[in-house]
């Protein structure tokens, strides 16, 4: 199936690769279809694009490779809405708000998505502690750098 993009035109993709957000993201909860696409090679960047709105698309990351010492418990009601029944199905990605360099940007670490890779449904949870900042300054503790 092809799909307009934000950042590629026109992409030809699998519809078995299609993520389930059964209840959307925050802020766009009629969006339930999304697809991850990588922005180049090699990077730890992709994109979180809309299958049915093409403007609307996310700079995501994997945050353990951003901040040191992440994590957090997934609630039970999580758990169940994402069919998880093991630790190794699932992937964890933060938004990223791209700024005028990457030392500048951001990444939010106080509401990750979570995918079960299994199934493909996913959810963007929040995380009720002070440890983490919507707005986590790429550089201050990366990996990369």
């Amino acid at each position: 199936m092809n799909i307009q993009t934000a950042y590629f035109g026109e992409v030809e993709i699998d519809i078995k690769n299609i993520l389930n957000f059964q209840f959307g993201l925050p802020g766009f909860e009629n969006e339930k279809e999304f697809i991850l696409l990588p922005l180049e090679e090699n990077s730890i960047f992709q994109v979180l694009q809309s299958v049915q709105t093409a403007s609307l698309a996310f700079v995501i990351t994997n945050p353990y490779d951003i901040a040191t010492n992440y994590s957090f418990d997934l609630e039970e009601a999580t758990l169940h809405v994402l069919d998880i029944k093991d630790e190794k199905e699932v992937a964890v990605f933060a938004i990223v708000s791209l700024k005028e360099t990457i030392a500048q940007s951001t990444v939010n670490l106080k509401a990750p998505i979570v995918l079960n890779t299994k199934n493909k449904k996913a959810k963007q949870v929040i995380i009720n502690s002070a440890d983490y900042a919507i707005r986590h300054i790429i550089s201050s503790e990366s990996k990369e750098g």
